[in-house]
């Protein structure tokens, strides 16, 4: 089934939802099965689009993924406002959206594949806190995930000190850079891709990031990252004694966010947990540089547990 893409109203927010294999208020295909990404920060849904429309192809699954609350802006066409209230936009909110999200569309009928990336990994944890979830739940992906102690990573150190410096002056110049056209935006946005990457990234992953340069958005990601420093401190041993049989961890090589030693404080705390890292080519922001890749590993590994 098609792509589809709206905007929904969840714990109060307007919600971007993009979706594979039928739309949330649609009845499903046959099947007993949906898999839900949860995304990082910034947490916009088009930065994914290649990596689940890639999942979606391997295995005939719904896929869904809804954005982090204040992260996307409604068009005016929908007649939607995000509410000012900063208590719906922080880490714990975050976890309560999805939570909400979750209890509003998935099928009482369905078997659930969580999938967590960065911030999303961390939000999926808090998700298998709600009895009702963790029980529709097979099973956890959790990708680069940011578990633990974020703020004493490499990137935690460095972005902290930025924001806390100059976040005023990056919004303001972000400001400047949204009154640029749109195709000018665009081109420069590409060649930055380019240069720094040595590859263009795919056209949702530019939809993104011009998006993300606009102010309001921006303040919100930062906003939310100041927020992530204060929020995952130490392990979550309660979830991970509870669900471990459930999750499936994947580091990259090298990860100034999710560092190898944060692999091995996990599999210190848990040693039955099971981890793998991936090859040399996967870094953190994977759906900029090896989408299908990564959708392919996860497709191998989602067909495995579906057969048992």
């Amino acid at each position: 089934m098609a792509h589809k893409e709206g905007w929904v109203v969840v714990n109060q927010v307007p919600t971007r939802v993009q979706t594979w294999g039928g739309w949330i208020e649609d009845p499903l295909p046959d099947g007993d099965s949906v898999i839900v990404c949860i995304p990082g920060n910034p947490g916009l849904t088009s930065f994914y689009r290649t990596f689940l429309a890639s999942l979606h192809q391997h295995l005939g699954i719904p896929v869904w993924i809804c954005c982090q609350a204040g992260h996307e802006l409604p068009p005016p066409s929908t007649h939607l406002k995000c509410p000012t209230n900063p208590a719906l936009y922080t880490t714990a909110a975050q976890a309560t959206h999805k939570a909400a999200f979750l209890q509003q569309y998935l099928p009482a009928n369905r078997k659930l594949y969580l999938i967590g990336h960065s911030l999303g990994a961390k939000l999926v944890s808090e998700l298998l806190r709600n009895e009702l979830i963790a029980r529709h739940t097979q099973k956890c992906y959790l990708l680069m995930p940011t578990l633990e102690r974020i703020a004493e990573t490499p990137n935690g150190r460095f972005l902290t000190g930025i924001l806390d410096c100059f976040m005023t002056v990056i919004i303001f110049f972000a400001w400047i850079f949204s009154l640029f056209p749109d195709v000018c935006r665009e081109f420069l946005i590409g060649c930055w891709f380019f240069l720094s990457r040595q590859h263009r990234v795919d056209q949702g992953c530019m939809e993104a990031t011009c998006h993300l340069t606009k102010p309001r958005q921006l303040r919100s990601i930062f906003t939310l990252a100041l927020n992530e420093m204060k929020f995952i401190k130490e392990l979550d041993m309660q979830v991970l004694n509870a669900h471990c049989p459930k999750l499936k961890v994947y580091f990259a090589r090298k990860d100034g966010w999710a560092p190898l030693t944060y692999m091995e404080s996990l599999k210190k705390a848990k040693p039955d947990i099971d981890v793998t890292v991936l090859g040399e080519q996967f870094q953190h922001a994977f759906v900029l540089d090896n989408p299908e890749e990564m959708a392919d590993i996860l497709a191998q590994e989602i067909k495995k547990e579906r057969v048992k």
